[in-house]
């Protein structure tokens, strides 16, 4: 058989692409949020895309490495499943709910004689012809109606389980077939999965008991699995094989004056005696039990039991095959599927798991939960500060904090910096749950020598959302989250649909102010400036509208910081100048007031342009206008941003004669100590 195996290349890069685009996605939306607090705030959205993009390629690159190591170590645990599967005995196979064969070990093949690659996709009736197939695809109906395993012995010829005229004349196998139903992860039947173990030798040495009881004694005492008959009224064993003895540690007298009791652990008893209670009579009995050793280790056994007379009383054989080690590996193999190797938490697959276990359970049993999203706001600081060792250590600690804060809630580490919570009942004061995992996850940590402190935004999700995958209420958690670290103090929000809807409006803004400079959508209104004494007309200030073709003229607050964030201010910006620098000329020539002004705000990320003052020097060329009746507004925390080269570009343009003023002063959180750094005419209020 063939497993995909998570350590392909393609799978460490989807996983990168994603997490970049996550990454991306945040800075967007964290600089609109910072913008949407500040009066001006695309002021400080170039410092801030700088290093967001930063931090995505860095933690790109970094995850990268670290998924390909991770799934090199996968690639092994595969590598030993798929090793274990082969060098079983016993047919393993899987099939689709249409009946394709899509996962067959060697075993199985072999069982079926035919090739594993011919196999796979074909149905029972090109392996087993049309008679057998039907009898085995109403095994597969069984299962998948009854819900429960399903067995059942079949009978294959040694031509491979095809029927021929002859069948008499071959030598039948007899297979005991265990089938469960195949679930996938929202817990819907997508198949069946069965292993068929060859007992024709087992049924062989139960016939033979009746025929000769030499020949079953040999058979039994010679068999290389623990093997023992019991009598069904005392539950005294009669007898015992040579490889029970070895296994389980007892010599034969000691195994001939105990009752089956005396190997099963203590608390296993009780169901033990109702089972056999309630046992039909000539049940064949399968499954996996915990036996009890002499030496007191309790190991998992996959038994098999037939219902026989021994001697004149109803007594039943048993064939055990020690499982623990096998299922030793499954679990190994189930905590790297779904855990965190960092943190021990649940990784985002095994959180989604069983998410998806409580919204089935919220929908049919209206058991309520409640999800909190949360992202530790200082990892990235630190990661950059202290280096990576200290920041893993506060992920292990914060991870540490969660879990305690709310013992039997389901805690995981869905990816870097972020975790999420689910409680088990519906929160009834949110401010109380939040208030007492912040007192947790927010006090000083002490890490390596360093007294580290950071906080953690929170979102929250309830259960009553209706959504019916656990992917959906993820993105909730995540889409508040995002939200909650401009909610100070509490900083957390509790997810609504309005915060999603903004969110993809927010989307599909962005998206059409790209094409807007492209189709024309941007008008340029001009303000004009009065002299209150003599009634004259001074100048004008030249301010951009979109005129949206679904929504109308759209408020510049709404897509002036969002040009900001994408950069679309600068060609944007350009345009007006060169519109208003126009209309100013043919407004002088017409109205023959050649001392007319034209005001046209400035962002920050325009000053920062290498070719700026060349625009200016062809705007101010080609309209012919006089730079003094040009004024550059800038806002005022502009000035915070890149100083130096600020000032640079603001002493170039008064050299040109270029009229300079602070927009909005006073309304800002800047320094009145940066003003003196700045040459310029005047503050415009």
């Amino acid at each position: 058989m063939k497993l995909e195996p998570l350590s392909s290349p393609r799978f460490a890069t989807q996983i990168t692409v994603w997490y970049a685009l996550i990454g991306t996605l945040w800075i967007v939306l964290s600089d609109h949020i910072v913008g949407l607090l500040l009066d001006a705030p695309g002021d400080l959205t170039y410092a801030q895309t700088l290093k967001g993009g930063g931090f995505v390629f860095i933690t790109s690159f970094g995850l990268y490495v670290l998924l390909r190591r991770g799934a090199r170590s996968l690639q092994k645990s595969y590598s030993l499943l798929e090793t274990i599967l082969e060098s079983s005995t016993d047919a393993i196979f899987a099939k689709n709910i249409e009946g394709e064969y899509v996962v067959v070990n060697t075993a199985a093949a072999k069982m079926a004689g035919f090739p594993i690659q011919q196999m796979l996709g074909a149905k029972d009736k090109d392996v087993f012809g049309p008679e057998r197939a039907h009898r085995l695809q109403e095994h597969d109906r069984i299962t998948l109606v009854s819900g429960l395993r399903q067995e059942r012995e079949t009978r294959l010829n040694s031509n491979h389980g095809k029927s021929g005229p002859n069948d008499d004349d071959k030598t039948p196998q007899i297979y005991l077939t265990s089938k469960d139903i195949w679930y996938d992860a929202r817990g819907i039947p997508i198949g069946v999965v069965g292993i068929s173990r060859n007992i024709t030798e087992a049924k062989r040495a139960y016939e033979a008991l009746a025929e000769s009881e030499e020949r079953y004694r040999n058979l039994f005492a010679c068999h290389p699995q623990p093997m023992w008959i019991y009598d069904q009224e005392s539950l005294q064993f009669l007898a015992v094989n040579q490889a029970a003895i070895a296994h389980y540690g007892y010599s034969e007298a000691e195994f001939l004056s105990m009752t089956i009791e005396a190997i099963r652990p203590a608390e296993d008893v009780p169901s033990l005696l109702d089972n056999l209670q309630h046992k039909p009579s000539g049940y064949i009995v399968s499954g996996i039990r915990r036996h009890q050793k002499k030496d007191g280790s309790v190991i998992a056994v996959d038994i098999t039991a037939h219902d026989f007379q021994f001697e004149g009383r109803p007594a039943q054989v048993i064939l055990a095959n020690d499982i623990t080690e096998r299922l030793q590996v499954q679990a190994q193999l189930e905590r790297y599927a779904f855990s965190d190797t960092l943190t021990g938490l649940l990784n985002r697959t095994g959180f989604s798991r069983n998410l998806q276990q409580a919204i089935a359970r919220n929908q049919d049993h209206n058991s309520p939960f409640t999800l909190l999203y949360l992202s530790l706001d200082g990892f990235t600081r630190l990661k950059f500060s202290l280096g990576h060792p200290v920041a893993r250590q506060l992920l292990i600690e914060g991870a540490h904090r969660l879990k305690a804060s709310f013992p039997k809630a389901i805690a995981a580490r869905l990816e870097d910096n972020e975790f999420a919570l689910r409680l088990r009942y519906e929160v009834n004061s949110v401010d109380a749950v939040v208030g007492h995992l912040r007192d947790h996850l927010t006090s000083v940590y002490h890490l390596n020598d360093h007294d580290v402190f950071s906080d953690c935004s929170i979102g929250v999700v309830r259960s009553n959302l209706g959504y019916a995958d656990a992917e959906d209420y993820l993105q909730a958690g995540d889409t508040a989250m995002y939200q909650a670290r401009s909610a100070l103090p509490q900083k957390y929000i509790i997810f609504s649909q309005q915060l999603r809807d903004a969110a993809l409006n927010r989307m599909e803004l962005d998206a059409a102010l790209r094409q807007a400079l492209e189709r024309n959508e941007f008008e340029v209104y001009y303000q004009p400036f009065i002299d209150l004494v003599t009634h004259q007309c001074l100048g004008f200030e030249a301010l951009v509208r979109w005129q949206h073709p679904q929504r109308g003229l759209v408020p510049p607050g709404e897509f002036i910081p969002l040009t900001e964030e994408t950069g679309l201010v600068v060609p944007l910006g350009e345009w007006v100048l060169r519109q208003a620098c126009q209309q100013l000329q043919q407004w002088q020539t017409q109205l023959k007031l050649p001392r007319l002004t034209m005001s046209v705000n400035v962002a920050a990320l325009q000053l920062t342009q290498p070719g700026f003052l060349d625009v200016l020097d062809d705007v101010l060329r080609t309209t012919g206008i006089d730079p003094s009746c040009l004024k550059l507004e800038i806002t005022e925390t502009t000035l915070m941003q890149n100083t130096e080269q600020i000032r640079c570009s603001l002493d170039q343009i008064k050299q040109r004669g270029i009229n300079l003023s602070i927009d909005d002063f006073g309304t800002g959180y800047s320094s009145l100590s940066y003003l003196h750094l700045f040459t310029r005419d005047k503050p415009k209020y």
